[in-house]
């Protein structure tokens, strides 16, 4: 409190110093600096320090800056001047002080709702491993190779979201997620998972985008089956190529392709799970999907407009 109310009156002395100097341009106004000292004062400090800072000025004007000065014997319109202005000091103090106080709580809330997201966020990711884990070992227990492919395809779309939920840790962004980092970690855990022995490459050209987590996740669904896709039925045997994975932004519109050097897209073959799965991820964002042959390979191009990713996002 003595270092707060010492403080007070060193800015209360600076500012009249400086009505001092300017005595002659401010002589009709002895009090209208000691305004903002006051306000300084019950902002630095606390209420009490403004209202000490308030009767402070108060009196340091009426007896140095009012007629007759070095007294108090000042006439009742300067006096009622002065009421005025304590009127005014201490209703500022009392609402700086207040907005402090919201301000404070305001602080302690978010940091109790960063600590609760945090905390969600780690149960969320603990879960999620222990989802894969148990995924893994009953595709691991299976004998039937269907079933273990049915069971791998599941742990890699369980993947997508592991990743965005890794991304979104310690985020200050409000829940966005940085693109190009989400996606390559997604592909590196794709091509560790299933490219099993084969010389494949996966490459991600991805241009510098934020976006909100619950678009990264669909994007990352739609880049996990697509790469999956490439990876299963591309490169039969031993055959090995590069998957070309580029994702950029044209005006309103993401755009997602997928390309690889493997044996070209199949005319015949009913679409998978996964092919449905694409195409339902871009209706329900106003999407469009079209395939093409790549000579060599087969070429995948996803684009996603505005308005599909905004009500994403609300989803």
């Amino acid at each position: 409190m003595i270092l707060r109310y010492g403080a007070a009156t060193g800015i209360i002395a600076v500012t009249a110093l400086v009505r001092f100097s300017l005595n002659d341009p401010l002589q009709h106004f002895p009090l209208l600096l000691f305004i903002p000292a006051v306000f300084l004062c019950a902002l630095l400090f606390d209420r009490g320090s403004g209202f000490y800072a308030t009767v402070l000025s108060a009196a340091v004007s009426a007896y140095v800056f009012m007629e007759p000065r070095f007294s108090f014997a000042v006439g009742p319109r300067n006096w009622f001047a002065i009421a005025l202005f304590v009127v005014i000091g201490f209703t500022m103090a009392g609402v700086t002080e207040l907005l402090r106080r919201t301000m404070m709580r305001l602080h302690e809330s978010e940091a109790a709702k960063a600590l609760l997201l945090e905390e969600l966020a780690h149960r969320t990711k603990n879960d999620l491993s222990i989802i894969r884990s148990a995924i893994a070992l009953q595709s691991n227990a299976s004998a039937d190779p269907a079933v273990r492919q049915a069971l791998q395809a599941a742990n890699a779309r369980v993947l997508v979201v592991a990743r965005a939920q890794e991304r979104l840790r310690g985020d200050s962004n409000g829940g966005r997620v940085e693109l190009a980092s989400y996606v390559q970690g997604l592909c590196n855990g794709l091509g560790d998972l299933l490219r099993d022995v084969r010389p494949i490459a996966i490459r991600v050209e991805c241009e510098f985008l934020t976006v909100p987590s619950s678009v990264a996740v669909h994007v990352g669904l739609i880049v996990n089956e697509l790469v999956t896709n490439s990876l299963k039925y591309a490169y039969p045997t031993e055959r090995g190529g590069i998957i070309n994975v580029k994702i950029g932004a044209d005006g309103t519109q993401l755009i997602v392709e997928v390309a690889d050097d493997g044996v070209g897209c199949a005319t015949d073959a009913p679409p998978g799970l996964g092919s449905k799965l694409v195409r339902l991820i871009a209706k329900q964002l106003c999407g469009t999907v079209s395939r093409q042959n790549a000579q060599p390979g087969c070429r995948v191009r996803v684009t996603l407009d505005e308005t599909g990713l905004m009500q994403g996002d609300a989803a």
